[in-house]
């Protein structure tokens, strides 16, 4: 009797944790009103590092699809973090394509981004696995002259073909994402005097503030074109680092380098989307990128000073591993005055935002560069970057003062700013990483791979 006691016993706890489970995966199906109407394929990467085709056809009205959100919401964390949403790349009838991130509650419009003949490379013909009936339906299309796509691929309008079934591909070049966990610099500072205008200390204020109210983005690149879009408000406890160091640093010889760095947990997802233009009869490829921070690893309050330097990666006086994105990366240059006193409060610089959001952009890992172009060698460097409304507790502060300089000298502050497009409008990502030189050399200091604009050729803001 007992043993049949256990047995039911266990039966039934097999059942229950059954219809959890399926209870679970229920409660991922998600519905999102749409505008518009366009052939897609709906994306997201997954918790063991693959991506997951959640969906593709042609949708309109409303989306419903069953996402991966809950298996990125068992990963239990304290940290800050961010679900890392679907993505949808969609064609129009009009020949263009667009990608935006899934965002729950957020109506879906798909309007056209980018012209395909703009986007959309050569390449050689996939290696496709077609079943019996997609053969049938191709020869059926054939005979009555329906349609003059190749084999596997669907008519969008009188010159592109788009690949009918994504599951036809046989290799994983058309769609891979990893997800890496490095330290990454968030901010830093590079200076650069000698002989008669040697800056011999430096006043510093720096915070990062991340809360709830961060919102994670996707940022994307289309053939080397960077755009971005909303992800998800981030959830767990909040984060807070400040580095003020009192009174001053000291510079060696006029020289001094200093980052601050957090540790990241970010993915980084390639897609390579099948096209076939009819007029040109060529088959081509539209390469997309995106990287997602999906967690800040640290939490709590951090007062960094001088003693922390170099004993872990918090703070260091060298650039870590990074690849700063090139295309459509400047930079914005004051130039100050030091006074009778050798010194000049408050070198700040300030970029605007849409949206009422504010925009925050740090490089991409060096390793993660590297992957991204073993796969996608065109797709350029990323960005990773948080948005935080004007009005949230989130903030990221950066203050620069001269405290002991020749007096009466000019000096050049140069810092990183990147323009990039959010569906319609420009806006201009925060990158504080500044070099300050005596314009004695014709290129001030580079960080990584990016080097600002000449002395020469700069453009200034007073």
């Amino acid at each position: 009797m007992r043993m049949r006691i256990m047995a039911i016993s266990l039966i039934v706890i097999v059942i229950m944790t059954t219809i959890g489970t399926a209870a679970s995966e229920f409660l991922s199906v998600e519905q999102v009103p749409v505008q518009g109407s366009a052939k897609a394929f709906i994306f997201q990467p997954s918790t063991d590092g693959d991506v997951k085709l959640l969906k593709q056809g042609r949708i309109a009205g409303i989306l419903t699809f069953r996402s991966e959100n809950r298996a990125w919401e068992r990963l239990n964390t304290n940290n800050l973090h961010s679900v890392p949403t679907p993505l949808i790349v969609y064609f129009t009838k009009d020949g263009k394509v667009g990608v935006k991130s899934i965002v729950p509650g957020r109506k879906l419009v798909l309007e056209g981004m980018f012209s395909i003949e703009d986007v959309a490379g050569l390449s050689g013909r996939p290696d496709l696995d077609l079943p019996l009936s997609a053969r049938i339906r191709y020869k059926v299309r054939s005979l009555l002259g329906t349609s003059s796509c190749p084999r596997g691929y669907e008519e969008l309008n009188a010159r592109y073909c788009i690949i009918e079934n994504w599951e036809y591909l046989k290799d994983s070049y058309y769609a891979d994402s990893r997800t890496f966990v490095e330290w990454v610099p968030f901010m830093g500072l590079k200076v650069r005097t000698e002989g008669g205008k040697k800056i011999e200390r430096i006043g510093t204020s720096w915070g990062i503030q991340l809360t709830t109210s961060t919102r994670a983005v996707w940022s994307l690149s289309v053939d080397g074109i960077p755009v971005f879009d909303f992800g998800s408000s981030y959830s767990g406890s909040t984060l807070k680092v400040s580095y003020a160091p009192e009174p001053d640093v000291q510079t060696e010889n006029g020289y001094l380098d200093r980052y601050l760095n957090l540790p990241l947990k970010y993915v980084v997802a390639i897609y390579n989307i099948p096209v076939y233009d009819k007029w040109r009869k060529q088959y081509a490829s539209i390469p997309i990128a995106g990287v997602y921070p999906i967690e800040v690893i640290m939490s709590g309050f951090h007062e960094v000073t001088e003693r922390d330097l170099n004993r872990n990666k918090i703070l260091t006086d060298y650039l870590l591993s990074s690849q700063f994105p090139t295309v459509n990366t400047g930079s914005k240059v004051k130039v100050f005055r030091t006074t009778s006193y050798g010194t000049y409060d408050n070198i700040v610089f300030e970029f605007r935002g849409s949206s009422n959001h504010k925009f925050y952009s740090v490089p991409l890992g060096g390793s993660a560069a590297s992957w991204l172009w073993s796969k996608l060698p065109g797709a350029g460097a990323l960005s990773i970057t948080f948005s935080y409304s004007n009005t949230s507790q989130s903030v990221v502060t950066y203050g620069i003062r001269v405290m002991n300089a020749p007096p009466n000298q000019l000096y050049y502050a140069t810092v990183l700013k990147r323009d990039i497009e959010l569906t319609k409008d420009n806006v201009e990502l925060a990158m504080y990483f500044t070099t300050i030189d005596d314009g004695t050399d014709s290129m001030p200091p580079c960080f990584g791979n990016v080097c600002p604009s000449s002395t020469n050729e700069r453009k200034t803001d007073n």
